[in-house]
């Protein structure tokens, strides 16, 4: 029997970054971004201070922000569990190193994970000594999600090689294309939150009914913004946050269309099962209806986590569908039938 170790691996490494993800936005929407304000430990130790008399004592120190208990551990478990995942691809591309003899093991995504996931720790890094700076903050979001991606593209090409499934596959265009607008709805979002934007439109089909905002783009989407104030809170004038969540909430009509169509035409085509036009189908009506209701009840930490959580649902089922719906290199089309 072969040994798939790598995969079981990969796949518990899979489910330990979406844990981390969601951990990441736990400790942005909680505003426990800073609740450690050095890095890697949290004022100066490895374990976040519960004394009474010792907190008091940071506050002073640290008059610039707020310090608290339950904060400083959201922050610092979001880093032990990231820690524990780059020690995790450090084995991954350990054995990626190891078996780069085997005939199409993916030993360059192993390896390049493990540039990816040290990258990443220096963003983390960044986010912190920068002060929640919006572009680093988005960045690190961006981050995560591409080393989720590679992650579950490895484990597909993991599967197909303990299959005996040696052959080159490519995806649809069609559906990267649904899968890069996903990904640019949830770096919009992402935006958003960093530049503390949620709560910028209180109307649902306008930003504000009643009264004329003039949108500032230019603003809104300003990436070379100053470094070095503290960004804890957003410092964008109303017309720039409101922009910032106009252009999400446009983004996203783009997207529910784009993605309802090209559902359409895979079943039409019986391309994609029926299961995976409802798994993402129902995520992408949930979370549309979480986006009002965030609008609806101004943002509240809770309702803003699932709005996060279910985003990355959402990446994991496209990816599924990217990965099921893919054809064979060398599969050409005559009248619209494949053949090889």
């Amino acid at each position: 029997m072969v040994n798939q170790f790598p995969l079981k691996l990969v796949t518990f490494t899979c489910i330990l970054v979406v844990a981390v993800i969601w951990m990441g936005g736990f400790t942005r929407i909680t505003d426990s971004g800073l609740g450690c304000p050095d890095w890697p430990g949290c004022f100066g130790e490895m374990v976040m201070p519960t004394d009474a008399g010792r907190l008091a004592y940071l506050q002073e120190r640290y008059p610039d922000i707020h310090v608290a208990a339950h904060k400083g551990w959201i922050e610092m478990i979001h880093r032990y569990i990231a820690t524990f995942l780059g020690f995790l691809i450090l084995i991954v591309a350990a054995i990626g190193v190891q078996r780069r003899s085997l005939p199409g093991y993916p030993t360059f995504l192993s390896v390049m994970l493990l540039g990816l996931v040290s990258l990443q720790g220096a963003f983390g890094m960044w986010t912190v000594t920068l002060k929640l700076l919006p572009k680093i903050v988005t960045a690190h979001l961006l981050g995560g999600l591409i080393i989720f991606s590679v992650l579950l593209f490895l484990r597909n090409r993991l599967q197909r090689f303990f299959d005996g499934d040696l052959a080159q596959r490519k995806m649809r265009p069609v559906v990267l294309v649904g899968v890069a607008l996903l990904f640019i709805q949830i770096v919009l979002g992402g935006w958003v939150s960093s530049n503390y934007a949620g709560w910028a439109c209180p109307g649902v089909w306008s930003c504000a009914p009643g009264a004329e905002i003039q949108y500032d783009f230019r603003e809104g989407f300003d990436i070379f913004m100053a470094v070095g104030p503290n960004y804890e809170g957003g410092s964008l004038h109303l017309e720039a946050r409101a922009a910032i969540q106009m252009v999400h909430r446009v983004a996203a009509l783009i997207l529910v269309l784009y993605w309802v169509w090209m559902l359409l035409q895979l079943a039409r085509d019986s391309l994609v099962r029926r299961g995976q036009v409802i798994h993402f189908t129902g995520l992408l009506v949930v979370q549309v209806l979480f986006g009002f209701a965030n609008v609806v009840y101004a943002v509240p930490d809770s309702l803003a986590f699932i709005h996060h959580v279910l985003a990355v649902l959402l990446l994991y089922s496209a990816w599924s569908i990217a990965f099921s719906t893919s054809s064979l290199v060398n599969e050409v089309v005559y009248d619209g039938i494949e053949r090889k």
